[in-house]
């Protein structure tokens, strides 16, 4: 976002808005959608690398059908790249460079800002996941429960879940996980989170959640594996980095949050 023109966003933020079906359209449509022109929409598809809109289709028609696939379908299609007696190393080969490619996919400033809400003490934070992201939900609440007040994590339940975010205020925060295959309720959270005047942090893959729609910064992350399932890996850096981030803006406070819970834990704690 950080290297388009003010126009080029504009088609950019449509795009991401219903994505990817706002891009199957016309030039003209998405132009219309974004408020630009239709010699906007070409060069934002030239500014991605692509010869020219078509192009541009043709990859999200392809991504349509990767973000449609379950874990049986993506082993049937991978299960060759893993071969003979070397499969831990080969696996923890991709999971490093899924862990290294945090920094190519999540832009620097939304990071930046994301830190910064979350390090806001007078923003009540809410934090959610899907079936299998919800263990990133509760990973962060793990480490942000310990710097700061105010954190909590959704239930699993719709129901509940939908009760506690009527509890949110216009300047608090949701931080809500979602990767492929997409979750209704996750997209229907983050839009009441919205609704209510709530700044949604998503944590999504690269073929970014529906919820990006009602999302004030997302954070897109690679979570391909020659497994039949995705990777939870660049997820916990992301994880692990908003909460350093956030103790670094919380300095002293937090650090003395710290001391304080360490102290109610000691008796749980083997002895030396």
């Amino acid at each position: 976002m950080g290297e388009l023109t003010p126009s080029q966003r504009r088609v950019a933020r449509a795009l991401l808005a219903d994505y990817p079906a706002a891009g199957l359209v016309t030039v003209a449509e998405l132009a219309a959608a974004s408020s630009s022109s239709t010699a906007t929409v070409v060069r934002l598809a030239r500014a991605l690398g692509f010869p020219g809109f078509p192009a541009l289709q043709a990859r999200l028609r392809d991504e349509l059908s990767v973000r449609r696939s379950g874990p049986v379908e993506r082993f049937q299609l991978s299960a060759s790249l893993i071969a003979g007696n070397g499969l831990l190393a080969d696996m923890a080969g991709v999971l490093a460079e899924l862990a290294r490619s945090v920094a190519a996919t999540v832009p620097a400033a939304e990071f930046a800002e994301a830190v910064a809400l979350l390090g806001d003490t007078a923003r009540h934070v809410y934090l959610m996941g899907g079936r299998v992201t919800h263990v990133l939900a509760e990973y962060l609440e793990s480490h942000l429960s310990r710097l700061r007040g105010d954190v909590t994590l959704l239930p699993q339940q719709s129901g509940r879940r939908a009760a506690a975010l009527l509890d949110a205020a216009g300047g608090d925060v949701l931080v809500a996980f979602d990767v492929r295959r997409y979750e209704r309720e996750t997209v229907e959270s983050t839009r009441l989170a919205q609704q209510r005047g709530a700044k949604v942090i998503l944590v999504t893959d690269v073929l970014m959640s529906p919820s990006a729609a009602h999302a004030a910064i997302v954070l897109p992350v690679r979570v391909e594996t020659p497994s039949p399932f995705d990777s939870a890996v660049a997820g916990i850096v992301v994880v692990e980095a908003l909460a350093l981030g956030t103790l670094t803006t919380l300095g002293d406070g937090a650090l003395q949050r710290m001391r304080a819970w360490d102290g109610l834990a000691e008796r749980e704690l083997v002895a030396d």
